[in-house]
Order: C-alpha cells, then structure tokens, then sequence
C-alpha cells in the first residue's frame, strides 16, 4: 500500500513540473522588434560633423543634412555640378557615398 501511494504521489509532482515549466520559462520571451539597450542609446552626430566630413571629401553641399532610411543625407554637387545627394552615417559621421539622381 506503501508503494502504490508513494509512485501516485511521485506521478502527481512530475505532472507538476511539467505543466509548470512552460509557465517558468514565459518570462524570457524576446519580443519581435526588441532591439536591446545598445541601440536605445546611440547619438547622432552634429551637423557640423557632417559638413566637416564633406569638405574634407571636397563635396559641394547645398542646404542641411537630413534622415532617410537610417542614413543623413544631403543635396549637393558633384564635379560636373549634377545634383547628388551624399549619404553620410550619421553615428560616426563618415562618408558612405553619392547618390545619383
């Protein structure tokens, strides 16, 4: 009799624990679209930056930088004067290129 509540009691945990490890694990859940503290805090450069950056690239720029797609971009001409527009990274302030028009 001993054993027959002893291996009820032992099947009574065991369903126990597997019904609730699912609910312990519920709190790790990664949502879609969690980017995680390092890119809450990213700065972006100043526009002084920006310009510093397209003189030394001898761009002529005309106007402010602005955001697009993650990117600075900035209307100016190249060296035949066709509008460009220059995409510059805007947490480091280098250059990444033209864009032609």
């Amino acid at each position: 009799m001993q054993i027959k509540k002893l291996l009820t009691v032992a099947a009574a945990a065991i369903t126990l624990g597997l019904a609730a490890a699912p609910a312990a694990q519920a709190d790790v859940w990664i949502h879609a679209g969690y980017r995680g503290p390092a890119m809450e805090r990213r700065v972006v450069v100043d526009h002084r930056v920006v310009f510093d950056t397209l003189r030394f690239h001898r761009i002529r720029y005309v106007g402010n930088p602005y955001f697009v797609r993650g990117h600075y971009v900035v209307r100016s001409f190249d060296r035949f004067g066709h509008v460009t527009f220059v995409e510059v990274n805007p947490y480091t302030g280098a250059y990444v290129g033209f864009i032609r028009l």
